[in-house]
């Protein structure tokens, strides 16, 4: 009887709501867990960042050049700033210098120039052409004392 008279006084889905307050608990904490874990992700996984390739040690700047009658006509990759100590200053490139071609590649986005350099790895060499002074020239610049990156 004793036991009657106790469970008689607990009020009905009492043990219910007790139960999903738990639950609720749970779920905030399952939840603001995965939150976290998903705005950490960038910084834990970065498969583009794992891959490094040289520094050549230069920064690229497009000129747009227009035709006769206003027209975009081309664009020039221009050579900007060569940073002493690298690849770049060691192999004879100059500001001003337009960017031809790498490896044989035609520089018409400076997008492919980066291609070419993630190809390479430390101790490579490329072939640069590039435009001085309305003159073609070929430098072959090696890469041994480039510092490596993995971002541009």
């Amino acid at each position: 009887m004793r036991w009657a008279t106790v469970y008689d006084r607990v009020t009905p889905g009492f043990v219910g709501v007790a139960q999903r307050g738990s639950l609720v608990k749970r779920l905030l904490i399952i939840l603001t867990s995965v939150i976290f874990l998903a705005g950490c992700a960038n910084v834990f996984y970065q498969p583009e960042r794992s891959r490094k390739w040289p520094d050549l040690g230069v920064r690229i700047a497009v000129v747009a050049v227009p035709g006769d009658n206003g027209v975009l006509a081309r664009r020039d990759f221009v050579i900007r700033t060569v940073r002493p100590q690298t690849p770049a200053a060691f192999g004879g490139l100059q500001v001003g210098d337009v960017l031809l071609s790498m490896d044989g590649q035609i520089i018409d986005a400076v997008s492919v120039a980066l291609d070419v350099m993630r190809s390479k790895s430390k101790f490579d060499t490329v072939l640069i052409v590039v435009e001085r002074a309305g003159e073609e020239r070929q430098l072959l610049i090696s890469l041994a004392n480039a510092d490596m990156r993995s971002d541009i």
